[in-house]
């Protein structure tokens, strides 16, 4: 009736001995299949930051855009001597309707454009 067993020393002792760890083949199994998952996720974490960085550049060029309208709306036109796109943020930052004086694009081999004739803003390759 609920008798409780006590292990002797030597059934102790063995029952240490029956642990076991890994085997050097199981280890080797995990490992590849973490290379194989690893192969599988880093290009498309490379393909993602790509993509976030021209929508970056795309909200960037909607900003200044909108600065530009702004700017017309309040004051008229933009002056003609304005020829570039940092010319054109530098303006609109000093008028204050842009928090920094100067905008790069962070997409790689991309700048961003200006062309006064159509007062168009782009992204384009260097």
């Amino acid at each position: 009736m609920g008798s409780k067993s006590k292990l002797t020393e030597e059934q102790k002792i063995t029952r240490l001995n029956n642990v076991r760890g890994f085997t050097m083949m199981e280890i080797i199994v995990v490992i590849a299949i973490l290379g194989a998952l690893a192969a599988l996720a880093i290009p498309r974490f490379t393909g993602v930051l790509a993509n976030s960085q021209e929508k970056t550049d795309l909200a960037n060029i909607r900003i200044v855009e909108s600065a530009v309208e702004l700017y017309k709306a309040e004051k008229g036109e933009i002056d003609p001597a304005v020829d570039t796109f940092d010319e054109l943020v530098t303006k609109l930052y000093e008028v204050g309707y842009l928090k920094n004086a100067e905008l790069k694009a962070v997409s790689k081999g991309k700048i961003f454009t200006y062309n006064s004739a159509t007062k168009q803003i782009s992204l384009t390759t260097k």
